[in-house]
């Protein structure tokens, strides 16, 4: 009660302190990172009115990170978190959209797929990765677990694991009832299908005469900024912008050996074998930290599989060391231990028996006396079998194995464990013939940069970006001082700088950055290189025709367009048939096939569509041109048009109408189709720099 008391008294006191403290904690989240008062708050990103919350994104993040790591793999980390979030967006657009056009999964249904009678591949999933033999099994220890003497923090775990696989097979369920209405929504009719099939059926045979707009000087056509915004203008919904982009030019100094460095590496090498040679075992290098050593066995037939190593091996003698490879500045150094003669394999068969000491020397002795191998692996006693495994005796892990079979003979049963709950049986079913055993240290070293290399590289960046202040000067004075500079198109969600892994904190700094601006030098030994960048333009809504990548490819055509006008009014009217025309263009006539269908003329060019379309509409013997193509101008005449084609057939048009503009060929864009014109704003970049 006195306790409480002081309490009661001090409350205006207290109440001003807390007041204080929560004043004084949101302004300093609101200077420090701005996100939760006015900012992003706990959403990493949002497409419309769709919002991804962070402490979701982070756990998805972690379960992708954990399952890269099961599986082996390795991938850049931003470039992870950025496909999770574009999984989780795309769940997000396509729930929404599943909800708008009523889809729903009963429990009924969902109940069937888990446990009930369509429950096959559940079952299969339980039984690969939980090695129990069904769903139902699975669900029955998770939510009984006293049933099963489970521990409740094992329990918790298989709970977990259960929610998360029905919510999985929940969302496929809702997917394939999509897919089914998609693909019955967005299918051929006759129209279409005969469409398809007359733009495909009929084949023109033409002769031609062609002049390249490259024959034509560059410099005798001049472009500008209005011919440009001509074109620009016309096609400007091509560049649109879901998010705002960034072009950033970028210098990267790969962190490699200098000459210096390979020179050292080299002597460092030539010392290890001399001391290898001059000291028993591999003690010549156990004080060379550098070099890497693994003791192996390995048989003459796997020697005789390694070119390099069987040619160094031939010429050893047991003690001797020498070099059996250089790739790079990898080296690999062999040294010749030991030579035997032994078995590299063994064949067993055998079984994991459940069952008394009794009943394991019974069925020892049924095998012994002949009585099949599968049979009495059918027995409920045995838990698991295996027949002619083939273990290598050669592996560091062999050792039991060996202790194992020791003194028995090939071709008899035996129970080396047995206990009163059980045990195994054995048979040596196969014991190769001794064979060349090489003993061998393989030691390895790899020349790295020195601590002088690193800094002079660094150093060399870093006075380069401390003499070039702007993005301008970064990128012009580049190639004289021995620098290459590449262009990155960048964006809330671009996960790495080009395709260099590690470089998300550049990506960041250019998204704070103001335009003009010159980045600080980025990375380290552990990314493998130095990274500047400097901020070029700043792009919102469209590409702009400023765009260097863009105004250099509406230059080219806008010129070409000049190349081509020019060529028509020289040839047009000139000559009255394609070889009159050839003979004007310096050039000779060329034959060739057209389909409306076709992506590719050839010897013309691809997605020629004035052409194709002039020589769909042309009768046989028909004079076409001069016309402009994409990069000529063209004279064509038609010969002759096949028509001896498939007779047209509704199933056969309506399936390739689906796999080229139906169902299945939009199913690849379908994310893009679901987010249209919804504006993306990413925080990634807020939450993590």
């Amino acid at each position: 009660m006195a306790t409480l008391e002081k309490i009661r008294s001090k409350s205006v006191l207290l109440l001003f302190i807390v007041g204080a403290a929560l004043l004084a904690f949101i302004i300093g989240d609101f200077f420090t990172s701005g996100r939760t008062l006015f900012g992003t708050g706990t959403t990493i990103a949002k497409v419309g009115d769709q919002k991804i919350d962070v402490q979701e994104f982070q756990r998805r993040v972690q379960q992708a990170q954990q399952q890269m790591q099961q599986s082996g793999q390795r991938m850049d980390n931003a470039m992870l978190q950025q496909q999770v979030l574009d999984a989780m967006i795309a769940e997000k657009l396509f729930a929404r959209e599943a909800t708008e056009l009523g889809l729903t999964v009963t429990d009924a249904e969902l109940s069937e797929v888990m446990v009930g009678k369509n429950s096959a591949m559940v079952d299969r999933m339980i039984q690969q990765q939980l090695q129990l033999p069904d769903a139902v099994t699975a669900h029955d220890m998770a939510f009984n677990p006293t049933k099963y003497g489970m521990p409740q923090e094992q329990a918790l775990q298989l709970q977990q694991y259960w929610l998360d696989l029905e919510n999985n097979v929940e969302k496929m369920l809702l997917q394939q009832k999509f897919n089914t209405l998609f693909t019955g929504v967005i299918t051929a009719n006759e129209l279409d299908a005969k469409a398809l099939y007359d733009d495909n059926a009929a084949t023109s045979h033409v002769v031609y005469a062609k002049k390249d707009l490259t024959s034509l000087p560059d410099t005798d056509f001049e472009v500008g900024a209005a011919d440009i915004d001509k074109i620009y203008s016309a096609e400007k919904n091509r560049y649109a912008l879901t998010q705002p982009q960034r072009l950033a030019e970028y210098i990267s100094v790969n962190i490699l050996p200098s000459q210096a460095d390979i020179l050292a590496g080299q002597k460092k090498v030539e010392e290890a074998i001399l001391a290898l040679n001059n000291q028993p075992e591999t003690e010549g290098v156990a004080s060379m930290t550098d070099f890497i050593v693994e003791r192996t066995k390995i048989s003459q037939a796997d020697v005789d599989k390694q070119t390099r190593l069987k040619a160094a091996l031939d010429t050893l003698s047991v003690g001797r060391a020498t070099l059996v490879s250089k790739l790079g500045n990898d080296y690999t150094i062999a040294k010749l231990l030991n030579k035997t003669n032994e078995s590299d394999k063994v064949k067993l068969d055998f079984m994991a028996i459940q069952g008394t000491r009794a009943q394991v020397d019974s069925l020892v002795a049924l095998l012994n006396a002949g009585t099949p191998f599968d049979s009495i692996a059918a027995s409920p006693l045995v838990a698991g079998s295996q027949k002619d495994s083939e273990i290598s005796l050669l592996d560091p892990n062999a050792t039991m194995v060996k202790e194992l079979i020791a003194g028995h003979e090939t071709g008899v049963y035996f129970a080396p464990d047995t206990t009163a709950q059980g045990g195994r049986i054995v048979r040596v079913a196969e014991r190769p013939a001794p064979v060349t055993v090489y003993e061998i240290a393989n030691v390895t070293f790899t020349t790295e940069p020195s601590n002088a290399t690193i800094n002079d590289l660094e150093s060399r960046l870093q006075a380069y970006v401390n003499s070039h202040k702007t993005a301008k000067e970064f990128t012009d004075s580049a190639q004289g001082a021995g620098f290459t500079v590449f262009p990155a198109y960048v964006d809330a969600s671009t996960p790495m700088l080009g395709n260099l892994n590690d470089s998300h904190n550049a990506v960041a700094w250019v998204m704070d950055a103001s335009k003009g601006e010159v980045s600080p030098v980025f990375g380290d030994i552990q990314t493998g290189r130095f990274l500047a960048v400097a901020l070029q333009d700043i792009y919102d809504g469209y590409t702009p025709a400023r765009d260097p990548q863009l105004n250099a490819m509406l230059t080219n055509r806008a010129r070409n367009d000049k190349k081509a006008a020019k060529l028509l009014a020289d040839y047009n009217g000139k000559a009255k048939d394609v070889a009159g025309y050839a003979k004007l263009m310096g050039v000779e006539v060329d034959t060739t096939t057209v389909n409306f269908g076709q992506y590719l003329i050839p010897g013309i060019g691809a997605n020629e569509a004035d052409i194709q379309g002039r020589v769909a509409s042309a009768k046989a013997g028909q004079l076409v041109g001069p016309l402009k193509g994409n990069n000529s101008v063209v004279v064509l005449q038609v010969t002759a048009i096949d028509n001896e084609g498939r007779p047209f057939n509704y199933d056969e048009s309506a399936i390739r109408f689906n796999q080229q503009r139906g169902a299945a060929r939009l199913g690849n864009s379908l994310d893009r189709i679901l987010i249209g014109n919804k504006e993306i704003k990413n925080n990634m970049t807020t939450f993590y720099k």
